[in-house]
């Protein structure tokens, strides 16, 4: 039987005895504060950390993807423990990581990799590692596992309740009048990430009513396949929101993680989120 290993990025916030568990390859992705750059993999700055600066720098942090010849080893330690490599990245609309994975693979040996462009992030990203990676283990071929994963993509959405517009606004991700107005009245958004295309769902004045149209929003979309909660270091806002589901919990694990800074650059501190997969029909 052929071994097949899944190789990501480190946006996948898939919690560490899974990534364990099933030997999946995490290539970093970085956080930069001006010429300061950090890899997002909990050791050179720690999400704490993170958003402490976050909020103290004179930098509003950005993000970059790892280079190709970072990208190109990892593949390679990959290939060299299996006989084929599917690569799995965040949305090549929102980032450059599918084209540093489809240079790395040329660089490697590109026979034996299968790219795959998530169209998604954080969990919604994970969601199809873990699957890839469960259906790999199993003795899943490549064909499957391709297909059971494109098969899923119109399925899965990523939920992002955030504390305040400012860091969409400095990072550039919507209108800078639209977030003018919305600071100037104090607006708390949800914002959803369905196929590579991000979308504002809500737009609420408090905490109380921002937490409570998120909860109205996943029993909308229940059942669910697969959910993951969110946060961007606000774990009992987390554990809060996972209470608030108990009733429309699936069958498989509910992890809550703490969402990588990369997508904290846009959402800021504070915020809680979704990453689901909806009852695939």
């Amino acid at each position: 039987m052929a071994r097949i290993l899944v190789v990501t990025d480190s946006t996948c916030d898939l919690p560490a005895e899974w990534i364990r568990q099933y030997d999946i390859r995490i290539v970093p992705t970085y956080v930069q504060f001006g010429q300061e750059s950090f890899a997002d993999d909990g050791v050179q700055i720690t999400r704490t950390e993170f958003y402490h600066r976050m909020v103290s720098s004179p930098f509003h942090p950005t993000t970059a993807a790892g280079s190709v010849g970072e990208t190109s080893e990892a593949m390679a330690r990959a290939l060299n423990d299996a006989d084929h490599v599917i690569g799995i990245t965040a949305a090549a609309q929102l980032s450059g990581l599918f084209n540093t994975f489809r240079l790395a693979a040329e660089d490697t040996d590109p026979a034996r990799v299968t790219l795959i462009d998530s169209r998604q992030t954080s969990m919604g990203l994970g969601w199809q590692v873990y699957v890839a990676a469960s259906m790999a283990q199993a003795g899943a071929s490549v064909e499957t596992i391709t297909l059971r994963i494109q098969r899923m993509q119109p399925f899965i959405e990523v939920y992002a309740a955030l504390d305040t517009m400012e860091h969409l606004r400095r990072s550039g991700r919507v209108g800078w009048a639209t977030a003018v107005m919305g600071n100037l009245f104090q607006i708390k958004p949800i914002v959803s990430l369905h196929e590579g295309v991000v979308s504002s769902v809500a737009r609420v004045r408090t905490s109380h009513r921002l937490f409570e149209a998120l909860v109205e929003l996943a029993h909308h979309l229940a059942p669910f396949d697969y959910l993951a909660i969110m946060h961007t270091v606000n774990p009992n806002g987390a554990q809060r929101l996972r209470d608030a589901l108990a009733d429309i919990r699936p069958e498989t694990p509910v992890p809550i993680v703490d969402a990588t800074p990369v997508l904290g650059v846009h959402v800021g501190p504070n915020g809680i989120g979704l990453g689901i997969v909806r009852k695939i029909t």
